[in-house]
């Protein structure tokens, strides 16, 4: 049974018709003959291939098996950068930035949509949309319709181009990287003496609402108490 995916062929495709000579070099009905009309979507490395296929296994097939699920549950998701390390993490680099210049050679034409910049990897919310993008639109090529693919058209491709535009506007333009305008309110939004303001303020909340609770006939509001080693409400925030 022939286990290679769909798009390690269209690439060995690709690869070997832009080795085979061309007889017609020259221009026809004003179009330049400059080889494939469109190139194939570009493929993950090994560790991305094969985690995304257990995936999608397990999307169709989910274990049964409680240690299994725990096991699923812990595994990377390529599509949320933030979760990936190691091998994996450096083949999602690599694979994303020739996922950036297909879907900007392959699927814009003019400059009325800015495109994916090539300082993307210095945003992080374009990081994570293109991260998602590349993702489903590498699962589509698993399908048996057209109709996965057609959605990515539709929704998914034109919704990630609407989000750079809406978020950069005309910043970034080639060999112009701008920094974060909004630098200076997330550090701000940061600082230490507002996080404990408004954590002083969410006890005040949880406080009230356990008051309101104690006279309110509906019964009481259970709360779990965190069980000792696990990190409590106050944790998350000195880690962050």
């Amino acid at each position: 049974m022939n286990t290679t995916h769909p798009s390690q062929l269209a690439t060995r495709a690709a690869t070997a018709g832009a080795a085979a000579p061309n007889g017609n070099a020259g221009q026809h009905a004003g179009m330049p003959l400059v080889g494939l009309m469109v190139r194939p979507f570009p493929e993950p490395g090994p560790t991305i291939r094969t985690a995304m296929e257990q995936l999608q296994q397990a999307s169709v097939e989910p274990p049964a098996d409680e240690e299994a699920l725990r096991e699923l549950a812990q595994m990377p998701r390529p599509w949320d950068p933030g979760t990936c390390t190691g091998l994996m993490r450096t083949e999602l680099w690599a694979w994303l930035d020739l996922v950036a210049m297909w879907v900007n050679e392959q699927h814009l034409w003019n400059v009325t949509r800015p495109g994916i910049p090539e300082c993307w990897p210095a945003h992080p919310h374009l990081v994570h949309d293109l991260a998602v993008l590349a993702c489903s639109r590498y699962y589509t090529s698993f399908a048996i319709n057209p109709a996965a693919l057609e959605d990515w058209h539709r929704y998914g491709l034109p919704g990630f181009l609407e989000r750079i535009k809406d978020r950069l506007g005309d910043a970034c333009q080639p060999g112009k990287h701008q920094p974060r305008p909004r630098r200076e309110r997330d550090e701000a939004h940061a600082a230490n003496p507002v996080r404990r303001g408004r954590r002083q303020r969410y006890r005040d909340d949880v406080d009230r609402a356990g008051e309101l609770a104690a006279i309110q006939p509906a019964g009481p509001i259970t709360q779990e108490t965190p069980r000792p080693g696990e990190p409590g409400p106050d944790d998350y925030h000195e880690r962050w």
